[in-house]
């Protein structure tokens, strides 16, 4: 099978298996996060296994494992859990989880078509040589834009700064974990997802965006 059909097969039975969970109810969404966590921690600790052979640090896994729970457990707060579980809401708000992840990819799908379009045309150096080679700073300005975009249709002007900064910290997120797999000398963090990798290369972008996102939209609540 064509390598770009199976990418795209693969990515829209995600995309349907991710919305509805997280927006059928708390405990589908907890089931859901849950496992994302699970098959995350396994492929990281794979990664850092390997990594190890290779003179990687027990403190830096260790920071990893803490980075990833954090991540995860933010995307699954963005729904209100709590306030499901205390009676103050009647249903969990998986609508806003969805819309942090159409940021997310809204993001990835700007950044590979200006890339695609516009890569180092503009910028001759790329965005992260060393760590990724194939980013370049257009691709990651127009994701950003793009995230952008995508934050304004859920929320307006607040949600065009919010799909910014998501976009920024979805791409800083990508390099993390980029870095991570060359130091692991892997091109890929696991194989679950065909045409997409791991896991962890599926939902790298969270890392950051989603504790910054939870704490922003906390506060404006």
């Amino acid at each position: 099978m064509n390598e770009l059909v199976k990418r795209s097969i693969t990515g829209i039975l995600l995309v349907l298996v991710v919305v509805y969970c997280s927006t059928y109810s708390l405990w589908s969404a907890t089931v859901l996060w849950g496992s994302v966590l699970v098959l995350g921690l396994i492929e990281f600790f794979k990664l850092k296994s390997k990594e190890g052979e290779r003179g990687g640090s027990v403190s830096g896994a260790w920071m990893g494992v803490g980075v990833i729970v954090i991540a995860v457990v933010s995307v699954w707060g963005l729904g209100r859990p709590i306030d499901v579980i205390l009676g103050i809401k009647s249903s969990y708000s998986g609508m806003e989880v969805v819309a942090f992840l159409t940021w997310i990819w809204a993001n990835d799908t700007f950044a590979y078509i200006g890339g695609r379009l516009l890569g180092r045309r503009l910028i001759y150096k790329g965005l992260a040589p060393v760590i990724s080679p194939k980013k370049s700073w257009e691709g990651a300005v127009i994701g950003a834009v793009g995230a952008a975009v995508a934050g304004w249709f859920w929320m307006g002007e607040v949600g065009v700064l919010l799909g910014a900064l998501t976009g920024v910290l979805s791409t800083c997120g990508d390099l993390i974990e980029s870095a991570a797999k060359r130091r692991a000398g892997v091109k890929d963090s696991g194989s679950l997802l065909p045409g997409h990798g791991g896991i962890l290369d599926r939902f790298d972008g969270l890392v950051l965006a989603a504790p910054v996102v939870l704490i922003i939209k906390s506060l404006l609540v």
